[in-house]
């Protein structure tokens, strides 16, 4: 049986000749903006790092391959300790340089589009006197060393252009050792260039860099966005044990919902896109309020209610993602208007973030979490109808969802212990193999 709805908005904006197509950069780019938004201490660190590696590779002389790997592994270098720690109070890491560069390269090395961009996360804190004899394939990471250490040591409340130059001064006397001699002699030159300064500092170096890169063909579909995505989910699960594999429950929740309300295959998928990425913004919250298990202060709870729109700032930087970005930044608007970011309600809520809407309540209230089991059939049926019947969530999407409940809720639960899986394993394979501790969530 497929549901008709009054409410069809926006949401149908894809056919079945699968004219969806987004590109790789604007995703890397879109990741690295969020892990900059993690703390203060982070702002702007994996751009700017980004930005330094594209500009040492250019003087370089880099080809276009190994120019467009060492860009996306510097703008994803520390994804590593992002995900292995709740906190992340220095840019230095200095006790674990090792450790997060291995675990960045484990959650990298998940996307098929990065195999090679992972490898040299995993070297980037390498010292070049080791690269250029054991590993020399992976000799470019070196410049991702090198531009981490130019930001990482540049004051943010002082003048750059006064800086760096002492700074390339302070890396030749590690010319050999630390550094490959000539990527330090490539930010020199890329330094005296009238341009440096000013387009390091504007306020969209994304936009520069993007021009820098010229990766104008590397286009994705639904299905290779999709594959990317899953680095955004586990980013943003494995920080938290309590939302751990959420983001996988509501991206299946919601496909299934979109396929019983008449989506067809390719807008299915943009759902599980849209599942994945709808809780992005809580990068930008402290595990400390996601994790508190006391009552929220409204402060505390505004905190949280931010992350709506943080999603929304994230999601706007990555052409082709308007329709996704909308279902995913609207996930907690109510349609009688009492829901937030923005307060929309009625026909201003398409039936697609009707549906995220359900899906992120079904899946937060039936999901086990550390502190409480899932509720079952009849709790979840009970609460669902009562937020249908005051309007809160779609009425229709509720009615939907209870009637294929057993098949919804089955998958879900198969998705979401898989996710879980690929957590064990990443642990397993840090601990086993590298010694490195992950966090537990069980």
């Amino acid at each position: 049986m497929v549901f008709q709805h009054e409410c069809q908005g926006p949401g149908l904006a894809y056919t079945e000749d699968n004219n969806f197509k987004v590109r790789l950069f604007d995703l890397v780019n879109a990741l690295a903006r969020s892990l900059d938004m993690v703390s203060h201490t982070l702002a702007g660190h994996h751009t700017n790092v980004g930005f330094f590696a594209a500009r040492i590779a250019e003087c370089y002389g880099l080809s276009s391959f190994e120019r467009r790997n060492v860009v996306f592994a510097a703008m994803l270098h520390d994804i590593g300790a992002v995900s292995l720690y709740p906190a992340v109070d220095s840019l230095l890491f200095e006790d674990d340089t090792i450790k997060h560069s291995i675990a960045g390269s484990v959650i990298i090395s998940s996307s098929k589009k990065l195999q090679d961009v992972s490898k040299l996360v995993e070297y980037h804190h390498t010292p070049w006197e080791e690269l250029r004899g054991e590993n020399k394939h992976y000799e470019i990471s070196n410049i991702i060393n090198l531009a981490d250490f130019i930001d990482v040591n540049t004051r943010r409340d002082r003048p750059a252009r006064h800086q760096i130059p002492i700074l390339i001064d302070l890396c030749r006397k590690h010319s050999g050792k630390l550094f490959n001699p000539d990527y330090i002699e490539a930010l020199r030159e890329a330094e005296s260039k009238r341009d440096y300064y000013h387009r390091l500092y504007s306020e969209r170096t994304e936009k520069k860099l993007r021009l820098s890169t010229q990766f104008e063909s590397d286009m994705l579909d639904a299905e290779g966005v999709l594959d990317f995505t899953g680095l955004f989910a586990k980013v943003i699960d494995f920080r938290s044990r309590f939302t751990a594999t959420h983001s996988q429950g509501v991206a299946i929740t919601s496909s299934v919902l979109g396929r019983w309300l008449g989506f067809n295959e390719v807008e299915q998928a943009l759902f599980q896109i849209a599942g994945r990425l709808h809780d992005i913004g809580k990068l930008a919250v402290p595990t400390t309020l996601l994790e508190k298990n006391d009552k929220l202060t409204s402060s505390e709870f505004s905190a949280i209610q931010r992350h709506a729109v943080y999603t929304e700032h994230i999601l706007s930087g990555v052409p082709g993602l308007e329709v996704i970005r909308d279902w995913a930044c609207q996930h907690h608007e109510r349609i009688d208007g009492t829901g937030y970011p923005k307060g929309i309600a009625g026909k201003e809520i398409s039936l697609g973030s009707r549906i995220l809407q359900v899906a992120d309540v079904f899946t937060a209230i039936t999901e086990d979490r550390p502190y409480r089991r899932g509720m079952d059939f009849k709790q979840t049926t009970k609460v669902l109808r009562q937020l249908g019947d005051s309007n809160k969530l779609d009425p229709i999407v509720v009615e939907v969802l209870i009637e294929r409940y057993d098949e919804i809720n089955d998958l879900r639960c198969k998705g979401q212990t898989l996710a879980l899986e690929h957590f064990s394993n990443y642990s397993k394979v840090l601990y086993n193999k590298y010694g490195i501790v992950s966090k537990d969530i069980s």
